[in-house]
Order: C-alpha cells, then sequence, then structure tokens
C-alpha cells in the first residue's frame, strides 16, 4: 500500500481530485480534510488555510495518481509526496487491490 500526501487549495479542489482519482480507479479511497499551511512565498511569508488529500493506493498506480492530480490541480507546483506502508491488514490490502483494477 502506498500513501500520497497531496495539499490543495480548497475543499472544492480535494473533492475534484479525489473523485477524478477514484472514478479512473488510481485510488481505492481519498480522504480529506482543513489544514493551515505556513510558507515562504517570493521573500513572504504566507499563512493560508488549505485542504490536504491522503489518497490510498498500490505502488504499480502512483505515477496515474500524479498525472491526474497534476491534470486537476490549481498549483503551478503542487505537493504529491508518497510514503510506504510496512504493514497493513490482510483483508484491508485484498479490498484495496479490488478497487484500483
Amino acid at each position: 500500500m502506498v500513501f500520497l500526501y497531496i495539499t490543495c487549495s480548497s475543499e472544492e479542489e480535494a473533492k475534484k481530485i479525489g473523485t477524478a482519482l477514484i472514478s479512473k480507479k488510481a485510488a481505492g479511497c481519498v480522504n480529506y480534510f482543513p489544514i493551515s499551511s505556513i510558507y515562504w512565498e517570493n521573500n513572504e511569508l504566507k499563512a493560508v488555510s488549505e485542504y490536504v488529500i491522503i489518497v490510498k493506493t498500490i505502488d504499480s498506480k502512483v505515477q496515474a495518481v500524479e498525472e491526474i492530480t497534476r491534470e486537476n490541480h490549481s498549483y503551478q507546483t503542487p505537493c504529491i509526496a508518497s510514503f510506504s506502508s510496512h504493514r497493513i491488514n490482510h483483508e484491508y490490502k485484498e479490498w484495496l487491490q479490488k478497487q484500483v483494477v
């Protein structure tokens, strides 16, 4: 199982990307929730509200997740970070694999 962490500009964008990922079978599940972010942009400190999505998928679908996200994202440089799970319960792993075929 692979998780992808993706920040979005709004709840609407998070839902749009999540729906695209699920409908195109690139992900088995997408969670989204509000976050607060702080970062530098053009030598100015920014503090903004964003949404983050956590995408649950398999390794062979990561490239598709990245491509679909870029096609639907408003940011010029979206954060698309992946991390693997070292352990997942067998039943969920089987379910996830069925969702992305």
